[in-house]
């Protein structure tokens, strides 16, 4: 009887499994349809982007030729504020301010949202489906699912346009499965071309503030000799990357570390501390989907901030550590 037992209890999680398999093998052609889409197209849209009820619209024109990409954001807010993007160089223009914020970005750090084209590493972190037929703008899409098996991460859900394989509208989906942060295509228009005054800021920079982020040498860990350690992070989050740079704002360097499990992602800064910056985090807060987690350590101030849940970045500040060198 007890080997009957063990047989059906085995057996049941070999279906399972297979099933889970079944279900990331038919997410992964779409991911790459989106990957693709996402550095092929010109088009022309306005998405709103949603967190703490509050919801904010933008226009966006990406385009796509031989010299490479370049991408225009402008905020319908009325602050005129822009993102323009050419290659890897990033430049912010902020005229309530009259400053100007030039730096290179991640890939992760692009609108429309990205995510990973080869999913299964995912597999023990995350359960990815597909979940239907929806419209988003009009156009037909294809919805995805991706739900934690944990709860030290969020989920995500996906609505990738049939034909192009555009992202057209994402919700980060917190522990009771509700959305934290939407973003979604209102209006979206393919081009064959994008004219270039198009990508062209519409206001004069000459009299604004230029900062430009000294982009120092990334390296791992195991390249530096460094006293911190992170001695304890989720399963699956692995050091993405680690750097020493200036935050304009800031007076002292501060080294930056990014940890991820292939989608989720966390980011520790260390700085020294400066006893007249009363801004410093101390405890938990959260803005939308972004929590973070600040403490103070012999004569440092540790911010760990991710879309992730307050429980992880929590645990992931309260393990760092100061190792001397022996």
């Amino acid at each position: 009887m007890r080997n009957k037992l063990a047989s059906a209890l085995f057996g049941g999680m070999v279906l399972l499994q297979g099933a889970w398999a079944s279900e990331t093998d038919e997410v992964q052609p779409w991911l790459e349809k989106m990957h693709e889409a996402a550095h092929m197209l010109n088009y022309e849209g306005t998405f709103v982007y949603g967190q703490q009820g509050q919801l904010s619209s933008i226009r966006i024109i990406h385009s796509v030729t031989e010299t490479g990409e370049r991408e225009r954001l402008v905020a319908m807010d009325g602050s005129g504020r822009e993102v323009l993007r050419d290659g890897d160089r990033v430049t912010c223009i902020y005229p309530d301010s009259q400053s100007v914020m030039v730096e290179k970005s991640r890939p992760r750090a692009k609108f429309p949202p990205t995510f990973p084209v080869k999913v299964g590493a995912l597999d023990n972190f995350y359960r990815l489906s597909l979940a239907g037929k929806d419209k988003v703008a009009g156009e037909p899409a294809q919805k995805i699912l991706i739900r934690p098996r944990d709860n030290l991460r969020y989920g995500h859900a996906l609505w990738v346009h049939e034909k192009t394989g555009l992202l057209l509208k994402t919700e980060l989906l917190n522990e009771d499965n509700r959305p934290v942060e939407q973003f979604m295509f209102t209006q979206i228009i393919f081009m064959d071309e994008i004219p270039e005054e198009a990508l062209q800021a519409d206001i004069n920079k000459e009299n604004f503030t230029w900062y430009e982020v000294d982009e120092t040498r990334q390296q791992t860990e195991n390249d530096r000799n460094t006293p911190w350690q992170v001695t304890e992070l989720p399963s699956g989050f692995e050091q993405d990357m680690t750097r020493m740079h200036q935050i304009p704002t800031s007076i002292m360097p501060v080294e930056h570390r990014v940890y991820s499990d292939g989608l989720a992602s966390v980011s520790v800064f260390i700085e020294e501390n400066d006893d007249k910056d009363e801004d410093n985090l101390f405890g938990g807060s959260h803005m939308g989907a972004v929590n973070a987690h600040g403490r103070t350590l012999n004569g440092y101030h540790v911010t760990v901030v991710g879309e992730v849940p307050h429980e992880t970045v929590k645990m992931i500040g309260e393990s760092v550590e100061y190792r001397e060198s022996p």
